[in-house]
This record gives structure tokens, sequence and C-alpha cells, in this order.
């Protein structure tokens, strides 16, 4: 192995890479792996992008009675055995709403928002 595949194996704190992680983190990962994490830790995850929001279950008439303010967290992960990357839309604090959604998925919700953005007036922003 090369010096630059060795440092591509060794996180930032250039511990050695953990038996479990057979292949290189992908460019976004920012997460510290260890030889003990649980293997349902062993994963990749990006930086969280933070978002201020306004959500709301939608379980209630009418569903604007549900609103409510939450900041959330949009990533990018993958398990370190699996090829499969998913996205996450989840609160920072507590549970719901919580979204995971493949790149595809993202790609497609992102523009049926921007479907629904572009038909709304100025003023409904």
């Amino acid at each position: 192995m090369s010096g630059a595949e060795d440092a591509a194996w060794t996180s930032a704190a250039h511990t050695p890479r953990p038996s479990w992680l057979t292949a290189p983190c992908p460019a976004w990962c920012v997460r510290q792996h260890a030889e003990d994490d649980h293997p349902e830790d062993r994963y990749h995850q990006s930086e969280p992008a933070i978002v201020p929001a306004v959500v709301g279950t939608g379980d209630a008439v009418p569903v604007t009675t549900t609103l409510r303010a939450e900041t959330l967290v949009v990533r990018t992960g993958q398990y370190a055995d699996d090829a499969r990357v998913w996205l996450t839309v989840e609160p920072l604090e507590g549970r719901r709403p919580h979204v995971v959604l493949t790149p595809g998925s993202a790609r497609s919700l992102v523009r049926a928002l921007q479907e629904q953005l572009d038909g709304l007036a100025p003023d409904q922003e």
C-alpha cells in the first residue's frame, strides 16, 4: 500500500484503521472509526447540515395545529460493508420526523419540492 493509500485508511487522529474497515472511507466521511465499534455502528457519516425548520405530524385537522419549530439535521451515511448510500433528515433532538432516503429518492424529492415552491406566490413563503 502506498503512503497516500495508507493515509486514506487512517482517521484524522492518525489511528490505524479497524480490521473490519476493508475499504477506504468515502471522501465525505467524517466519522471516527474504532476497532471495537459495535457492528451496527460500523458506518460512514458526513458532516451534518443543520436546518432550522417548522414541522408537523399532520395527524390532526387542520394539519397546521401540529406545526412546531424544530432543528433538523441532514446527513449522508453508508454502512462499511454495504455499497448503498442513504440520506437522513431527522431532528437534532428527539426521534420524529425521521426520513431515510436513497440518493435517487432524495433528488426526486428535491425536484418535487422545487416544483411546489415554484408554484407559490412570493407572499406565501
